[in-house]
């Protein structure tokens, strides 16, 4: 008795799994290009997106070097004062020192102020990066799940006749 209704017991799961199987194709079908073509969708606009992030980085970077530059003007003006504050004491004249040292003083807090500013420069397109990087993984872990899904797709479809 336990064998004959065990048997029958498999024999409607194969039988309700066939039936449920058969249940229209066309309408999966068209519920699977639907979906493909969302994916596809999505996947433009992430393309898009990354795109724009990637001229922004570009921009930042420029803006970056800007400022290096002027840091680097900076630290010669900067040098210049020290050398005048220098000559200025050696030649005794101390209100010519005390003029090269506020103007350098000047110089170094406008100085730190620039490193200060390409610093947070510098983070932000590091998160920026990693944004970017992070939409890149996903965006390759959903083409590869289309894949699989296309090519489950594609061997469903060989048995429907």
């Amino acid at each position: 008795m336990k064998t004959t209704s065990l048997l029958l017991a498999a024999l409607l799961t194969a039988f309700a799994g066939a039936a449920i199987a058969q249940t229209n194709p066309l309408a999966q079908v068209g519920q699977d290009n639907a979906q493909i073509r969302s994916s596809s969708h999505e996947i433009h606009a992430d393309n898009r997106a990354i795109g724009h992030d990637n001229g922004v980085i570009a921009r930042d970077k420029v803006a970056i070097g800007q400022e290096k530059q002027a840091i680097h003007a900076d630290r010669v003006e900067r040098n210049a004062d020290q050398r005048a504050e220098n000559a200025a004491l050696r030649r005794g004249d101390m209100a010519g020192a005390q003029q090269a040292n506020q103007a350098r003083a000047q110089e170094q807090q406008a100085i730190h102020g620039e490193k200060r500013v390409v610093h947070q420069e510098r983070r932000q397109i590091a998160q920026r990066r990693a944004a970017r990087t992070q939409v890149k993984l996903a965006r390759a872990d959903e083409r590869h799940e289309r894949h699989a899904e296309v090519l489950r797709r594609n061997r469903d479809a060989t048995h429907i006749r």
